[in-house]
């Protein structure tokens, strides 16, 4: 259900959702909002 939110969120926010600036993933820790 998260990984469906976040998902959504990138799709919003990112300029390449497939490569991540913003929101980022922290392997066995969770999400990561950067500041760009």
């Amino acid at each position: 259900v998260v990984y469906v939110h976040i998902r959504w969120l990138r799709k919003k926010i990112e300029q390449d959702p497939k490569n991540p600036v913003r929101i980022v993933t922290v392997h066995g820790v969770g999400y990561k909002l950067e500041a760009v």
